[in-house]
């Protein structure tokens, strides 16, 4: 039985921890013995055991002295395997961890699956590790999930999971910030992921107000709100929605595109003069404004316009609803630069699971999230089987719409694209359903052929299939 030593640039750095913890994992399944872990400049016991080096170029001379390649991008990796030795170099520390990740998903996986007939899989370290090169970076910038908190039954093995899917953003949507928020922010920047806090700005269940009146009078509320809840807690921005859940394009005679324009630019003036590089994200609903996009061109430039409910899928919760997928995808395309090519642009896409609004109730007051019971998980997973069993019928059927659709987005923004699938409800932290790791994957990977991707994905050990 092989055994390994990872040789790493800093103990103290946070992600390079998180990174020998994910290789680690992935290690004990085939090794059933945890690799040794050193210190660049500590000795390393001589024996046939494989060293892996991880780090990036400032924090790991080893890394330095064997590096061949030149990374540019934010997240950049390289992996190198050479004479035996494995080298997971980053551009930066979440480079190093995707690096990790991949070195299990593009290296030990080809090893593992020869496509032999006789076989099919075999001890991947039975005999000496073949050489291999390869870099990547992500096409899409900022990648993450959309949820709402309360459907977050274990917050630690939610952003894991996240990890395993090289996932650097979440949209935490809840009535109240929990009361553990400061520890879910904690976590998930020990893993590289950014944390962005959701609540509402005069939205309402269906936006049923007929005045906008009333809305304008929560503007300084809505302001207390974040002071008192979110402004200390050290996350990394604030997802909000107001009135445009509507299928209808008017309010008691006013144009919902143009008086929510309005609305959101005075409440953002108001936050940005106390907290002017605060990130803002303003989750609209497409159906309202539609045909009214001349009002929301006005949307204060410093502010994020995170589109949904832009047509058919990846934006239909429906992945069977592609019959618009054309003029669905070329209005995507518009809105992208509808404020210039320097828009700050967004997407939450749907289509892989969603609340459960049968049972739903909004939240009185805070709580404390993402620390249920195993018994707790267990009912919850077997209740969503068959929710994940539909959803990825459909996904084998019309992965191929939502990659093209992620393609056409990365391409209009040139890679500077926002993107949460909605991701809620579904016991993520319990499994990685075959949905979700596939668009993931899209997101990571903007030019790999898709029935490629999806057998790659298929092949990895933490994804399930309903």
């Amino acid at each position: 039985m092989k055994r390994f030593s990872i040789i790493y640039g800093s103990a103290e750095n946070g992600l390079q921890k998180k990174s020998i913890e994910v290789l680690s994992e992935l290690l004990l399944d085939y090794t059933f013995c945890y690799p040794t872990c050193f210190k660049w400049d500590e000795e390393i016991p001589c024996d046939e055991r494989i060293c892996i080096y991880i780090g990036t170029k400032e924090n790991n001379p080893v890394i330095l002295e064997n590096s061949k390649v030149n990374l540019t991008h934010s997240e950049e990796y390289s992996i190198q395997v050479k004479n035996g030795r494995v080298f997971i170099e980053g551009f930066d520390d979440a480079g190093v961890l995707y690096g990790c990740m991949d070195f299990y998903n593009k290296y030990i996986l080809m090893l593992e699956y020869p496509h032999d007939t006789v076989t099919f899989a075999v001890d991947p370290f039975k005999n000496k590790l073949l050489d291999f090169e390869y870099t990547s970076y992500p096409s899409v910038k900022n990648r993450g999930i959309w949820t709402w908190g309360h459907v977050i039954y274990d917050y630690k093995s939610f952003l894991d999971n996240m990890v395993k899917l090289k996932l650097n953003t979440i949209v935490i949507w809840n009535d109240y910030a929990p009361l553990n928020a400061r520890d879910i922010i904690e976590y998930a920047h020990g893993c590289g992921i950014k944390v962005i806090w959701g609540y509402a700005w005069g939205w309402t269940d269906g936006c049923n107000t007929e005045s906008f009146d009333e809305i304008y009078s929560q503007i300084d509320s809505i302001v207390e709100k974040y002071e008192r809840e979110y402004s200390k807690l050290g996350g990394d921005g604030i997802y909000f929605q107001s009135v445009t859940e509507l299928s209808r394009d008017t309010i008691g005679g006013k144009i919902i595109a143009e008086a929510v324009t309005d609305f959101v630019n005075q409440t953002a003036n108001k936050l940005y003069e106390k907290h002017p590089d605060l990130e803002l994200q303003f989750g609209l609903h497409a159906t309202s404004v539609k045909n009214r996009l001349e009002f929301i061109k006005n949307v204060d430039p410093r502010i994020r316009i995170v589109w949904e409910n832009c047509g058919s899928f990846p934006f239909s919760y429906i992945p069977k609803n592609v019959e618009d997928f054309e003029d669905t995808k070329e209005y995507v395309k518009k809105i992208a630069v509808l404020r210039g090519n320097n828009d700050k642009f967004g997407v939450v896409t749907k289509g892989i699971v969603k609340l459960d609004w049968s049972t739903f109730e909004y939240m009185d007051g805070p709580a404390n999230i993402g620390v249920s019971s195993k018994a707790v998980k267990a009912n919850r997973v077997t209740r969503k089987n068959k929710v994940w069993k539909y959803i990825q019928a459909y996904w084998l059927s019309y992965a191929d719409k939502a990659y093209e659709m992620t393609k056409a987005m990365c391409e209009a923004k040139n890679g500077d694209l926002y993107m949460t699938p909605l991701v809620e409800d579904g016991m993520f932290e319990e499994n990685i359903m075959f949905p979700a790791a596939l668009m993931s994957e899209m997101m990571w990977d903007t030019n790999c052929e898709v029935n490629k991707m999806m057998t790659e994905v298929a092949l990895r050990s933490y994804v399930d299939f309903a």
